[in-house]
């Protein structure tokens, strides 16, 4: 059968054939009605017959762009056999124009998993996304929001779903189900970004129909502050009360809130209202209602996973183990510490009763996210005011929690909520020690070092595989910044103490939970630390072999030798 199709090289000798045996306007008329052109109504023809015209051209290479061009302007026409074989071409998907392969991804879920699932480990994986995860107090909100929702990621969800609410609620349940899988907290804080990329996008089809934008639009101005001030929280408290008990989403709001930026934040403003009690004189009690309320938000997130799991959709209530005693025992901390600092220049004596931390609030740290968050935020509070005194008391509660847990793996696939937390937690210890002012206290004054480094580093080192590393590159990092800050000679009984640290450290390891991987690098990191410390001092300060005669040969491999103390 002759070819009828007016495209291509061969289309031009038609025409001029056509033109030359026949009336010029006899051909044109022909030419009219086999490309069907000679109707009134141009769309119509371009609906009804160019594009079926074109049609057949879709797997010709050079001529796949037409057809699909045309498809993109009319979707509608788009049939399940076209749909099919474009999904099943990664070459003809590639340049189909966005709308046709979103009208792919609706109708072939294996192709929507394969396309969005790189995306989403783009986020998940990428190693500065993992580390604002982890602080749990970030000195520029703004920025750390700015640079996650700026995220290559970030954009190419939101070409990926347009206007279409269809999917971006399939998005959303990959989320949820990626979320159950791992109970990794950054898929909670995608789903947080990709609605809040939509509201700055102005995408209206999707906020106005989100039933959680209202929610995060106004935490997100919190996270922004790192406040909760008294507009927002009436807008959240009043964005609850429309909410129906059982409803589903609450699956949504308590991702939401278990957002790591989030449940920080809220985790400091429930801090920061039990610390405000005792400094206007009123007791925790009469601040209940606001307290509770808090705690709730908080209680909520950190509850998300068996929520979106098993579906039931209740807002859990906190354990009274944890407002009636450990909250109770926490606030007694913060009171004494408040009349400790106000009384400490006084010449009037002054005597504060000493807390017991007791088994049922070790038991409270065991199984509330609420209380694991206040007393990490608590100490991290004191450590950023140079409370020595305040941390002296608490951290060997922290010690004796950790211990209680030991043993974790931090490569499981489901993870642990407990370990993940005090993970960030010493993360955001380490940095905040790491300050200039911190940094050089502990490297100056016994009192911190004590505390510090022999009463809660090397004890949880020797328990925790994450506190171990930390701790190791902590003293890399902290020698190095005293180093180059020139003020090396003033800390001369810091670098006495750096083989004992190291020896210790090495010799107490908590081996079992080390991967080889890891290990690799740690064992460069302690060799980097001590063939490094004459030159953190200047040449003053050098750690001998007698100091470390275990790290030593663990070290050995990847040390150079030159740059060892050999004398006796």
């Amino acid at each position: 059968m002759e070819d009828q199709r007016l495209l291509g090289p061969r289309a031009g000798e038609k025409i001029r054939d056509m033109l030359v045996k026949q009336k010029p306007g006899m051909a044109i008329r022909q030419i009219q009605e086999r490309s069907g052109l000679n109707h009134n109504n141009p769309t119509a023809t371009l609906v009804n017959t160019l594009l079926d015209s074109m049609l057949p051209y879709i797997d010709v290479e050079g001529l796949q762009e037409l057809p699909l061009c045309l498809l993109g302007r009319f979707p509608d026409r788009m049939t399940d056999p076209i749909i099919d074989k474009i999904g099943k071409s990664e070459e003809l998907f590639k340049i189909a124009p966005k709308v046709v392969q979103r009208r792919v991804w609706l109708s072939n879920p294996n192709k929507f998993q394969n396309d969005i699932i790189p995306i989403v480990k783009a986020y998940m994986n990428d190693p500065e996304i993992i580390r604002m995860s982890m602080e749990m107090s970030a000195e520029q909100p703004t920025q750390v929001i700015n640079q996650r929702r700026s995220h290559a990621s970030i954009k190419k969800l939101l070409d990926f779903i347009g206007g279409d609410m269809q999917l971006y609620n399939n998005v959303m349940n990959s989320l949820r189900s990626l979320f159950v899988l791992t109970n990794d907290a950054i898929y909670c804080t995608l789903r947080y970004d990709v609605l809040m990329a939509c509201h700055e996008a102005n995408i209206r089809a999707i906020t106005a129909t989100d039933p959680s934008h209202e929610l995060v639009w106004n935490l997100d101005a919190c996270n922004r502050t790192l406040s909760m001030d008294e507009r927002r929280v009436e807008n959240i408290r009043k964005f609850f009360d429309k909410v129906a008990r059982d409803d589903p989403v609450h699956g949504d709001i308590a991702m939401i809130l278990n957002d790591p930026f989030t449940s920080n934040m809220i985790a400091s403003r429930l801090l920061q209202i039990m610390i405000e009690a005792t400094q206007t004189s009123e007791r925790f009690g009469q601040a209940e209602n606001t307290t509770i309320w808090t705690a709730t938000m908080l209680n909520l997130g950190a509850h998300a996973r068996r929520i979106v799991q098993q579906q039931k959709f209740r807002i859990p209530k906190v354990e009274a183990n944890v407002t009636d005693k450990f909250m109770s025992t926490l606030n007694s901390y913060i009171l004494n510490d408040a009349i400790r600092i106000l009384k400490q220049d006084s010449e009037e004596p002054y005597q504060i009763d000493e807390v017991d931390f007791t088994e049922e609030n070790l038991v409270a740290l065991d199984d509330s996210e609420v209380a694991r968050k206040l007393i990490c935020h608590y100490i991290l509070n004191r450590l950023a005011h140079m409370d020595i005194q305040a941390l002296s008391k608490i951290l060997p509660n922290f010690v004796a929690s950790l211990r209680r847990n030991a043993n974790y793996d931090y490569q499981s696939e489901v993870m642990d909520s407990l370990h993940v937390t005090y993970r960030s937690f010493f993360h955001s210890f380490v940095g905040i020690l790491l300050r200039q002012h911190q940094i050089t206290r502990f490297l100056t004054t016994r009192k911190w070092q004590t505390v510090i480094m022999n009463d809660f580093f090397l004890p949880c080192a020797a328990i925790d595989s994450a506190a171990y590393e930390q701790v190791v590159t902590f003293l890399l990092n902290a020698f190095r910044l005293v180093a180059s800050s020139g003020r090396a000679g003033s800390i001369g009984d810091s670098f006495s103490n750096l083989g004992r640290w190291l020896e210790t450290l090495y010799a107490n390891r908590p081996e079992s939970t080390i991967s080889d991987e890891k290990n690799i690098t740690l064992r460069a990191t302690f060799a980097q630390i001590v063939s490094d410390a004459g030159v953190f001092s200047g040449g003053r300060y050098k750690i001998r072999q007698e100091d470390i005669p275990t790290v030593l040969p663990y070290v050995q491999p990847v040390w150079a030798e030159s740059q060892m103390d050999t004398s006796a």
